[in-house]
């Protein structure tokens, strides 16, 4: 949950009761239901977080499932939003269990766990949720598995796994939601405006743009204004990310002049792009990633280009969008890849990765020795002819 100036207090004594079985009457108790198979599961209670917000939420209370059950208490001084989360789940038979919202208020709390998804019920703000969102998101796993099983026999007559097939029950999918789930949201947002559960839920059930015009005008004036300005300033920043990364495509097309990299090798030196840009020569730019098996894949290729080429001039920059240096580390001493390896550690957010628009790895650059772009996320064959292609015409 968000902590905001005008609700700080109300935070604390949320969370203070929870470890209070005493109070003035706002009692609640959160009994959840489940198969015997999660014994000795850990259940988290941690206060509710937005996906736009930097704060990181902290467990507040947990507790062992024993029998099919867990059970927390506390006091509450007004319905604030929860969520539970269990963890070492052995399945994923209930759909949606790993994260639960839960209104904590006062009252018996009651959450139950099937096949069928999460119901929540024994207070009005839960009896509420599930008779709206929660029955939409039921009906729309219902509806899913119907049309995702239709998808996997026409793919079957098909013969193969179609992209024109994929688009066509993906988009069907997404009719599903915006049926059901946005009157289903709007419904529960509307009697709950104004509170934190209306403003949580508002961000949480559907984007921004999918709801109608006329529900957007009603209640985005309603939400907390701090959480409105970060929430705009989020979706500014990440359209200026996008527009970034649009415009550096455009600027690393074949014919460009590369661009400036700057990252360091595992033990810690610097490497400059424009450093190993020689005339007469060829960089081959490899961003991969430990974990991104098709990189591992394409490892012997490269190698057999350098074994070719590398007295030649051919240099190889491998460029990991890796976020921890020991498993970069630990795949490069497994799969040991030619060439300067190099990155950031910073994964996606990495400068180079969005200086060139890379969109997925494995991707490839090769740079002439006057520092100009000449092919673009070329692979096998078609790498291999644009690595002899140039070489030969030397």
């Amino acid at each position: 949950m968000m902590v905001f100036k005008n609700s700080f207090i109300v935070l604390l004594l949320a969370v203070a009761g929870l470890f209070c079985s005493c109070g003035d009457g706002n009692n609640y108790t959160l009994t959840g239901s489940l198969p015997t198979r999660y014994d000795g599961c850990r259940v988290l209670l941690s206060p509710a977080t937005y996906y736009f917000s930097p704060d990181k939420s902290t467990p507040v209370d947990s507790g062992i499932i024993k029998n099919g059950e867990f059970r927390f208490r506390g006091t509450v001084q007004e319905p604030a939003v929860f969520v539970l989360t269990i963890e070492d789940v052995r399945d994923n038979r209930i759909p949606g269990m790993s994260s639960v919202p839960v209104i904590i208020e006062r009252g018996n709390i009651k959450v139950l766990y099937d096949t069928t998804g999460i119901t929540l019920s024994g207070t009005p703000a839960n009896d509420r949720y599930m008779a709206t969102i929660g029955k939409g998101k039921q009906e729309i796993q219902r509806r899913s598995q119907i049309l995702f099983r239709e998808r996997d026999s026409v793919q079957q007559l098909a013969g193969n796994v179609s992209n024109e097939i994929n688009n066509y029950y993906n988009e069907q999918s997404r009719i599903i939601f915006r049926e059901i789930m946005v009157p289903a949201a709007e419904e529960f947002i509307s009697e709950y405006a104004g509170t934190s559960t209306g403003d949580y839920f508002f961000f949480t059930c559907c984007s921004k743009d999918i709801y109608s015009d006329a529900f957007v005008e009603r209640i985005y004036p309603t939400i907390n204004q701090e959480l409105r300005e970060q929430y705009e300033t989020f979706i500014r920043t990440r359209q200026e990310k996008q527009n970034y990364f649009s415009s550096s495509q455009k600027a690393t097309e074949v014919g460009r002049p590369f661009r400036e990299i700057v990252a360091r090798t595992i033990e810690g030196k610097e490497v400059r792009l424009s450093e190993q840009v020689k005339k007469g020569g060829l960089v081959l730019l490899d961003f991969w990633g430990s974990w991104c098996v098709p990189c591992i894949q394409e490892m012997p290729l490269l190698k057999e280009l350098y074994g070719k080429y590398g007295k030649k001039g051919l240099v190889i920059i491998g460029i990991s969008l890796d976020k921890e240096r020991e498993k970069w580390q630990s795949s490069l001493e497994k799969h040991k890849p030619i060439g300067i390896q190099i990155s950031e550690l910073k994964g996606w957010e990495s400068a180079s990765r969005n200086d060139y628009g890379v969109q997925a790895i494995p991707f490839t650059l090769l740079i002439d020795g006057a520092g100009k772009i000449i092919a673009r996320n070329p692979h096998g064959p078609k790498l291999v002819e644009a690595v002899e292609e140039y070489f030969n015409r030397k």
